[in-house]
């Protein structure tokens, strides 16, 4: 690779079909794929602070520089900017595993959420504090002190929505707000429960996903968030000495069925009004977060790119067109 070329001004937001690039990534994922005639390539996922672009290393250029590098790697990376499938990707021509030494910002490789994780951390421990009874409230504290750091600092998930640095404590503290502008509207529902839930219904993913983008653990691949996270609410209770208590259940039962169905990951579906509402609060901020980020990106007629996850295409809505798409006269 020529080293001197390398453009570290050049980023996945602004790449165009055709480009020809030089750069420095992180590596999200990496798979091996076998094309239909049976050859491997790997399909990757770069990444730098500005977003992320898939990468497909075929078999020549996979024999010719191998592929020694995971998940939390940074590469370097030399080819060319396609259109496939209405989205850019990468053919890559050359890859090679660097150290951070030879990166200039390498901490400008790494996406972080816009938002303070200290501050989100410090408004989740101050709602915390006011749940009812006191117990509930110390068993929530409990998990947000015990797991903090990694709290503050992972990702809400490996690719869909908040994948990023800080996206967790993000996503979690957006989905205890929404919750708690609902629960005026909905005297029936116990706040108390519904809070809790809200706040630690995700802790399964400090055990789940590793630091940094470097992907799942062991126990997360295995096991899962959605259990592991049952399991640190009862490590917690245990500790505080509430494994009695009645709600317990009902948080449990929260933990459990947030992702709503069988297929989607939930082992049970929600059956108290308080999963309900957490599940579908957090499904929406993660849609929402799904349509802003896919809203990043915005062809001249408002619509982005076709993006798996919505099945289709975002449109930005009428009001944020240029006038003259958004005049319908007088």
């Amino acid at each position: 690779m020529n080293e001197s070329s390398t453009d570290l001004s050049t980023w996945v937001k602004d790449f165009k079909p055709g480009d020809n690039i030089l750069q420095y990534f992180r590596l999200y994922s990496k798979e091996i794929r076998k094309t239909r005639s049976g050859q491997d390539y790997l399909d990757v996922v770069l990444s730098d602070a500005t977003g992320s672009i898939s990468g497909k290393v075929w078999s020549d250029v996979m024999r010719k520089w191998g592929h020694d590098f995971t998940a939390g790697d940074y590469v370097k990376v030399e080819g060319r900017v396609e259109n496939y499938k209405d989205k850019n990707q990468i053919v890559v021509e050359k890859i090679r595993k660097v150290d951070t030494s030879e990166i200039p910002d390498a901490d400008a490789l790494i996406k972080k959420s816009k938002q303070d994780p200290k501050t989100l951390m410090e408004e989740l421990r101050q709602i915390a504090g006011t749940l009812q009874p006191p117990e509930m409230s110390q068993l929530v504290l409990e998990l947000l002190t015990r797991h903090a750091e990694d709290f503050m600092q992972l990702p809400a998930a490996q690719m869909v929505h908040h994948a990023y640095q800080g996206g967790l404590i993000e996503h979690v503290a957006a989905v205890t707000r929404k919750a708690m502008a609902i629960l005026p509207l909905e005297e029936k529902i116990n706040a108390n429960i519904a809070i809790a839930g809200a706040i630690r219904h995700d802790i399964g993913k400090v055990r789940e996903l590793k630091p940094e983008g470097a992907g799942r653990s062991s126990e997360g691949r295995l096991i899962g968030h959605v259990i592991l996270g049952l399991n640190l609410l009862r490590e917690a209770a245990a500790e505080v000495g509430v494994l009695d208590k009645p709600w317990l259940t009902e948080l449990e039962h929260i933990i459990i069925s947030h992702h709503g169905e069988t297929q989607f990951g939930a082992p049970v579906k929600p059956f108290t009004r308080e999963a309900v509402l957490v599940h579908f609060v957090d499904n929406l901020d993660a849609k929402l977060k799904i349509m802003a980020e896919a809203l990043e990106s915005v062809e001249a007629d408002g619509f982005a790119p076709y993006n798996k996850w919505l099945e289709g295409k975002a449109f930005v809505g009428s009001a944020c067109l240029p006038q003259e798409e958004n005049d319908v006269g007088s």
